[in-house]
């Protein structure tokens, strides 16, 4: 009997090991539209496919999904995805690899590129991209809209809040960049600002309305998010399932994450990994690293790749349990 106990605890063990491991069920396909409207917005669809993969190149970025496959047979989980800020203005190809990891799990992963777009502008984007994913024959007998959740990173974590309901506090944003002025990350380095200053009004509100889109989200995953633009009040309509993932080295200041993650009504489980912000983003090519060090490199004994690998993982478990 005791050696049966052992056999079940060691087969437990290495199911648990082994639990992020999935195994791919799909190919991956991808598809850019473009979505009509004030201003043109160019978004990137990851799906299913049986089709085999294809890889290609996008500037720097390789991308192993096929372009434009047909859709594999079934229904599947939306996923929106909403990129980080910067100066530029960020691009959903720095998380590429996560979307075609999803792709090959089963989701549709809706990712417009926001370009150098206020945050308030960033919800209407993302709304408009699922809808116009929708409408599109190719995914409108495929894509389950019941089953819808969220990934965003860094700024984009702030977006997939607001979505879910919750409100910004740009007066609170304003008093923190008062007092902290170095903090270039949270006052400056976002589309319109200029680094170690707070957003000006003109940049915060540009594009606000009484009542800012809302999607019927399911679950969250915020991957470094942006969080002193939320208070504990601004985030009580939040209440759905919610994974964080916090690198230990982020620069994005703990006192920050914790105030949201102690906010939120559903108390999110939250993944802390080595390495700095960046870290969540995909490795980067031999072409970007040069450069954009500051994106690209990690600290010594940081491992990227093997961190992706685990925060894919999870993702996908946390999405199929909770959709």
């Amino acid at each position: 009997m005791r050696m049966l106990s052992l056999v079940i605890a060691l087969l437990t063990l290495c199911v648990a090991s082994t639990a992020w491991a999935q195994t791919a069920q799909f190919h991956a396909g991808v598809t850019r539209i473009s979505v009509s409207g004030e201003d043109r917005l160019d978004t990137f669809i990851w799906y299913p496919t049986e089709t085999q993969e294809i890889p290609w190149q996008a500037g720097p970025f390789p991308i192993s999904a096929s372009r434009n496959a047909p859709v594999a047979a079934g229904q599947f989980p939306v996923l929106l995805l909403s990129h980080g800020g910067g100066a530029g203005g960020g691009s959903p190809l720095v998380l590429r690899n996560l979307s075609t990891y999803l792709a090959r799990q089963g989701f549709i992963v809706v990712a417009p590129i926001h370009g150098n777009t206020a945050f308030l502008h960033r919800p209407y984007q993302i709304t408009a991209a699922f809808e116009a994913m929708m409408a599109d024959p190719r995914f409108a007998i495929h894509a389950d809209a019941d089953k819808l959740g969220m990934l965003g990173f860094s700024l984009g974590g702030a977006v997939a809040l607001r979505i879910a309901g919750g409100v910004p506090d740009f007066e609170h944003l304003a008093t923190y960049c008062a007092a902290h002025p170095d903090d270039a990350k949270s006052c400056g380095a976002g589309p319109g600002g200029k680094s170690g200053t707070a957003p000006s009004k003109q940049t915060q509100f540009l594009g606000q309305s009484p009542q800012a889109p809302r999607l019927p989200l399911k679950a969250l995953a915020l991957l470094d998010p942006f969080a002193v633009l939320f208070t504990p009040a601004g985030l009580t309509s939040v209440k759905i399932p919610t994974l964080v993932f916090r690198p230990k080295q982020s620069d994005l200041g703990e006192e920050k994450l914790n105030a949201l993650i102690a906010g939120l009504p559903y108390p999110p489980k939250v993944v802390y990994v080595s390495g700095g912000h960046f870290v969540m983003t995909d490795v980067c090519p031999p072409a970007l690293k040069a450069a954009a060090p500051e994106v690209c490199d990690d600290a010594q004994g940081v491992d990227r790749a093997a961190i992706q690998t685990e925060i894919e993982g999870q993702i996908v478990a946390f999405f199929h349990s909770k959709l």
